[in-house]
C-alpha cells in the first residue's frame, strides 16, 4: 500500500477499467476519495469506465454501498442512452437509403465497439458522412421529413446540425480539415477516398441495420486529429484520448502501420500525434509497442499538454478560458475573449507546430473579425 495523489489513483481506475485488469499492487493507495474521483471522471466523461474498475479493486477500498448503487444507477442510464443513440443510428441510415444516400459513420457509436463493453463509453451525439456530392440532397430531405424545430438547427461549411428527439446530429460535407492549406489539400483527398472510395471501410450492424464504418486506418488519425484539433482550438476530456487508444488496442494488427506513419508526417501533425501517444503509453497503459511514433523524448513536453487537459476537461468546459466567456455568442466581448483564448493557444503550440499554429491563428483572426464586422452592421 502507498500514498499516492487523486491524479494517480485516478488514471490507475482507468487503466483498470479500459483493459479489464486489476490495479496493480504497487500502484493501491491506502484509500480512495470517491468524491474526487467521481468528480474526475466526470469532468472527463469516463464515469463508465471508472465504474467498471470497481469491480477489480480489494473489498477495502471498494466506494460505499450507498455510492456504488449510484454508480449502477447511473451506469444503467448510460447503456440505456447508448441504445437510444444506436437506434437514432439506425432510423437515420434507414431514413437516407430510398434516397440513395449511403453514408459512413465517424466516431461515436462506432468507436465504442473498440471498447470491452461499448454501452459503458459515454456517448456523443451522431456524426454522419455523406460528402459534398449528396449533401444538400441530404440537408433538404433532413429538413422535410426529420427536422421538428427549425431553430434547433445550425449550418457551418463542414455541417448541417439538427435534432432526432433529443440525440444531436451532424451531417457532414467534410469530415475535417488541417488549417494549412496545402495540408489541407492533401488531407481532404485522403478524406474523400478513405470513406467515399476505399474497400476497407467496414460494415456493423446497429439495431439490424448494416451501418458503413470507416477503415481502421482511417480511425486511427481521423480520432487523434479530431482530438488533437478540439485541443487546440478550446479543449478536449480523456475520453477522446480513450477513443483514440482504444483504436490501437483493440485493431493494431488490422492498420497498415507504414503508411499510416507516411500520412502523419504528409498531413503535418507528427508532433501533436507524438505529444498525445506519450499520454496515451504513460498514462493511459498503451502497450508502447502498439502506439506507432511513440518517442519518450516528448514525454516531458507531454505532461504540460497533460495539464492542460487535466484542467480544461471535456472540450474545454472547465477551464478558466471558458468559464470567462459572456453568456452571449453575439457580443463583442465574446468574440474578444475567444481571440485572446486563440492567441494563448498560439504561444503554447508555435514551438511545437509552427506552421499549423499560425494557420489555426489567422483562421481564428478572420473569422473573429467578420463576427464583429457582421455585429457592426446589423447594431447588435
Amino acid at each position: 500500500m502507498r500514498s499516492a495523489n487523486h491524479i494517480d489513483i485516478f488514471f490507475s481506475l482507468l487503466r483498470s477499467g479500459l483493459y479489464g485488469e486489476p490495479v496493480p499492487e504497487t500502484e493501491l493507495p491506502d484509500s480512495i476519495d470517491w468524491r474526487v474521483i467521481a468528480a474526475l471522471a466526470k469532468k472527463h466523461t469516463v464515469q463508465g469506465i471508472i465504474i467498471e474498475s470497481v469491480e477489480y479493486l480489494p473489498e477495502h477500498l471498494c466506494p460505499s454501498a450507498e455510492t456504488y448503487a449510484k454508480m449502477q444507477r447511473f451506469a444503467l442510464g448510460l447503456i440505456q442512452a447508448n441504445a437510444v443513440v444506436d437506434k437514432t443510428v439506425a432510423r437515420l441510415v434507414s431514413f437516407f437509403e430510398p434516397y440513395g444516400i449511403h453514408g459512413v459513420l465517424l466516431k461515436g457509436q462506432g468507436v465504442a465497439r473498440y471498447y470491452r463493453k461499448p454501452p459503458m463509453r459515454h456517448n456523443g451525439d451522431i456524426d454522419f458522412y455523406v460528402g459534398k456530392k449528396n449533401y444538400k440532397k441530404a440537408v433538404a430531405v433532413c429538413n422535410e421529413k426529420l427536422v421538428k424545430e427549425k431553430n434547433d438547427c445550425g449550418e457551418t461549411d463542414q455541417h448541417f446540425a439538427f435534432f432526432i428527439g433529443k440525440i444531436p446530429i451532424e451531417l457532414h460535407r467534410l469530415a475535417t480539415r488541417v488549417y494549412s492549406p496545402r495540408r489541407n489539400k492533401r488531407m481532404q483527398r485522403w478524406i474523400v477516398d478513405q470513406l467515399e472510395h476505399s474497400p476497407d471501410r467496414r460494415a456493423l450492424a446497429i439495431d439490424g441495420v448494416e451501418v458503413t464504418l470507416p477503415s481502421y486506418d482511417f480511425d486511427a488519425i481521423f480520432i487523434f486529429y479530431h482530438g488533437w484539433r478540439h485541443f487546440i482550438t478550446g479543449g478536449i476530456g480523456l475520453r477522446q484520448l480513450c477513443d483514440w487508444a482504444m483504436v490501437f488496442w483493440s485493431h493494431y494488427d488490422d492498420i497498415d502501420i507504414e503508411r499510416l506513419i507516411e500520412n502523419i508526417h504528409a498531413f503535418g501533425i507528427t508532433n501533436g500525434w507524438k505529444l498525445f501517444a506519450c499520454i496515451a503509453v504513460e498514462h493511459l497503459g498503451l502497450p508502447a509497442d502498439k502506439m506507432p511514433l511513440y518517442d519518450p523524448a516528448f514525454s516531458k513536453k507531454s505532461e504540460k499538454v497533460l495539464e492542460e487537459i487535466l484542467s480544461g476537461g471535456n472540450f474545454g468546459y472547465y477551464s478558466e478560458d471558458y468559464m470567462a466567456l459572456p453568456a452571449s455568442r453575439s457580443s463583442l466581448a465574446y468574440s474578444l475573449r475567444k481571440f485572446r483564448s486563440a492567441a494563448n493557444y498560439f504561444f503554447t503550440l508555435f514551438p511545437l507546430m509552427p506552421a499549423e499554429s499560425t494557420f489555426l491563428f489567422f483562421n481564428r483572426l478572420y473569422i473573429g473579425t467578420i463576427a464583429v464586422a457582421k455585429r457592426a452592421i446589423s447594431g447588435k
